[in-house]
């Protein structure tokens, strides 16, 4: 796989765990056209295709319903909250978030401070890095963010959304965003497994 359908799919992945608007499904076709060309390999495309197409039907309350039910506010227990924070120490806004808006800043970029931990804003972060040249900097960025973050919680993250989702499109995200991070353990991390 190229580098450039790494990006679309850190991309994709990102921007599915968003809070869903009007646009939501017309955005995610665009997000996953460039990948139904059978050249991501093993990963769990087609299930995620359907259920964004399986999406058009859906009204958009029921979708954006599910999405908070999962990620945003539930009784008694959140699913699936979709902060590093949360998984790692058990709160809002802690030592991750902060050394997550750092990290950031040295690459020149800006985070909302409640969001610099959250699922999409780290998809987001590695895309970025995927999309500059692949410099030893760069790959060791790629690297020790893959290893210090990613993996350290969004797998728990993956399998709690996989659960949890009433919705084949959030079980087919979760679905696509392990397989595709223990791809990319594989290939940037050999010797971690």
């Amino acid at each position: 796989m190229d580098e450039a359908r790494r990006v679309a799919l850190y991309r994709l992945l990102g921007y599915g765990f968003t809070y869903p608007d009007a646009d939501f499904v017309a955005r995610m076709r665009e997000r996953v056209a460039p990948l139904q060309d059978g050249r991501s390999g093993d990963l769990p495309l087609s299930p995620l295709l359907q259920a964004v197409e399986a999406l058009e039907g859906l009204p958009l309350p029921r979708l954006q319903a599910e999405h908070t039910r999962l990620f945003i506010n539930n009784f008694p227990r959140l699913p699936a909250p979709p902060h590093e924070s949360v998984y790692r120490e058990g709160r809002l806004m802690g030592e991750a978030s902060a050394e997550l808006l750092a990290l950031y800043g040295a690459w020149g970029l800006e985070a909302e401070p409640t969001m610099a931990d959250h699922i999409g804003a780290e998809l987001e972060f590695m895309a970025f890095l995927a999309a500059l040249p692949a410099e030893e900097e760069t790959l060791a960025a790629r690297r020790a963010f893959l290893r210090d973050h990613l993996l350290a919680w969004a797998l728990a993250f993956a399998e709690d959304v996989e659960r949890a989702a009433e919705l084949p499109f959030y079980r087919a995200l979760a679905q696509l965003l392990r397989a595709f991070l223990r791809q990319e353990e594989t290939r940037l991390l050999p010797t971690s497994r």
